[in-house]
């Protein structure tokens, strides 16, 4: 980590992007639109017991995997579900990563 970080702070066009998890960079890219959500994502002290979860990715995990039980978007840790992958989903995700820039290869 040292020698990126030395490396990104020499102007090499290198950026970091350090989610809380992937689970957090989902549920905080607009594909659920629920205002209790956007709260909790704000507040997430208030919600994530760590005698409970023991970390935040945890609780992302658990909340991720309960609202999207029984729907097309259901979640797993172990695989990515392909719905994912399809539609206007990756363009959500891509946006709630601030400062990077993506390009389409053609």
């Amino acid at each position: 980590m040292e020698k990126v970080m030395a490396l990104a702070g020499k102007g090499s066009g290198i950026h970091l992007y350090l989610p809380e998890s992937f689970e957090w960079l989902l549920l905080s890219s607009d594909i659920f639109k629920d205002k209790d959500l956007a709260h909790m994502l704000e507040n997430t002290a208030d919600y994530a017991a760590s005698e409970i979860y023991g970390s935040w990715e945890r609780f992302f995990t658990r909340v991720l995997v309960e609202i999207t039980q029984g729907t097309y978007l259901a979640y797993a840790k172990e695989s990515l579900n392909r719905a994912y992958l399809q539609g206007n989903i990756p363009e959500k995700v891509l946006r709630e990563m601030e400062g990077i820039t993506f390009h389409k290869s053609e």
